[in-house]
C-alpha cells in the first residue's frame, strides 16, 4: 500500500525527484529529463555537482537526436524541422510507470509539442536500478509511427575529480581500428576522422583536448574506465548497443569533471542542412517495432 501511495504522488507532480536506494548505493532521478542527479556510494556523490559556471546537469539523456543538426534544422519528406542541440530530450517531462526501493522506470511519448519538430508517434521508456556495484540503466525506443523512423540517442553522465584533468586517463576495452570522428565546435560533423593514438589502450586526458570541441571515438568499444595518476579505477561505463565514446567538459576551463558518454549515431553535417531519411549515421527503426540499448555505470 506504501508504494502505491507513493507512486501516485509522484505522478501528479511535475519536475519530481525519487530516490531509489540499494545496499551502499543510492540514485535521485529527477522526472524532467529522466536525469540522475546525485549517484551515491556509502554516501558520496559520483556525479558532477551541476555547477552552473561550468555545466548546470549532470546526466543528460540525448534523444532523438546527439549533437546538433546544421542550423538546428534538419529535412524530412521535403519540410525543414527546427530542433535544439541533443533534442528535446533533456527538457521532457518523463512519467513515471513503475518504481520500488531499487528501481524506476520513465516514460516519454510524443506530443504535440514533440511533433512540431519531430514528427513521428514514439514512446521512450528508460529503467534504472541499482545493483552490487553500481546504476543500470536500459533504455527502449519504440516507434509507435506507420512509417520508418531516424533518430539517435545518447547518455550524457559527468564524473566529479578531486584534482585537475591532467591526473586522469581513460582506459578502453575491446579497441579495433580507433578513430576520432571530427567535429566543429558546435558539435557537428566536418565529415573527416583521424586515427587515435593510444598508449597500451589508454588516452591521457587533458584541458587541450577540449580547446575546441568534445572527442568522439569509434572503434574504441563500448567498455571505458577512468583511472586515476596510480592507475585506481574510479568508474567504469559499459555501454551496449551504442557505437561511439564521447568525452567532454566545458571547453576552455578548468572545470573539475569528465563526462563519458555513450552515442548511437552522430551529429547533423556543418554547412549542409541533412535530409535524415538519406544520411548513414541515424538509426532506423522501422513501425510497430522497438529497440533496446543499456548502459552500466559501476563504481
Amino acid at each position: 500500500m506504501k508504494l502505491v501511495h507513493k507512486y501516485l504522488s509522484l505522478c501528479y507532480n511535475k519536475n519530481m525527484k525519487t530516490v531509489i536506494k540499494y545496499k551502499e548505493y543510492e540514485a535521485t532521478i529527477s522526472t524532467l529529463g529522466a536525469e540522475v542527479l546525485e549517484l551515491k556510494k556509502n554516501g558520496s556523490n559520483i556525479l558532477w555537482n551541476r555547477d552552473g559556471n561550468y555545466w548546470g546537469d549532470s546526466a543528460l539523456v540525448l534523444f532523438p537526436f546527439v549533437g546538433r543538426n546544421y542550423d538546428d534544422t534538419y529535412t524530412y519528406r521535403g519540410k525543414q524541422y527546427n530542433i535544439g542541440i541533443h533534442g528535446f530530450g533533456p527538457k521532457s517531462e518523463f512519467s513515471i510507470v513503475d518504481v520500488n526501493d531499487n528501481s524506476l522506470t520513465l516514460s516519454l511519448s510524443d506530443n504535440e509539442e514533440t511533433r512540431k519538430v519531430y514528427p513521428f508517434h514514439f514512446a521512450f521508456n528508460i529503467t534504472y536500478s541499482l545493483s552490487d556495484d553500481g546504476l543500470n540503466i536500459d533504455f527502449n525506443v519504440t516507434n509507435k509511427s506507420q512509417d520508418v523512423m531516424p533518430f539517435t540517442m545518447g547518455y550524457h553522465p559527468g564524473f566529479m575529480l578531486d584534482k585537475e584533468l591532467c591526473h586522469y586517463k581513460v582506459k578502453f576495452e575491446n579497441v579495433s581500428e580507433p578513430k576520432e570522428v571530427c567535429i566543429v565546435t558546435k558539435c557537428m560533423l566536418t565529415g573527416e576522422t583521424e586515427d587515435l593514438v593510444l598508449n597500451n589502450n589508454e588516452l591521457a586526458l587533458s584541458p587541450s583536448l577540449f580547446t575546441e570541441s568534445a572527442k568522439i571515438y569509434a572503434g574504441v568499444g563500448n567498455v571505458v574506465s577512468l583511472l586515476d595518476e596510480n592507475d585506481t579505477e574510479i568508474v567504469k561505463l559499459q555501454y551496449d548497443g551504442f557505437e561511439n565514446i564521447v568525452l567532454w567538459q566545458t571547453l576552455n576551463s578548468d572545470a573539475k569533471f569528465i563526462c563519458i558518454e555513450g552515442w548511437r549515431g552522430l551529429p547533423g553535417t556543418f554547412q549542409h542542412i541533412d535530409d535524415i531519411e538519406k544520411v548513414e549515421n541515424k538509426t532506423f527503426l522501422n513501425p510497430d517495432t522497438n529497440i533496446k540499448y543499456s548502459a552500466r555505470i559501476i563504481f
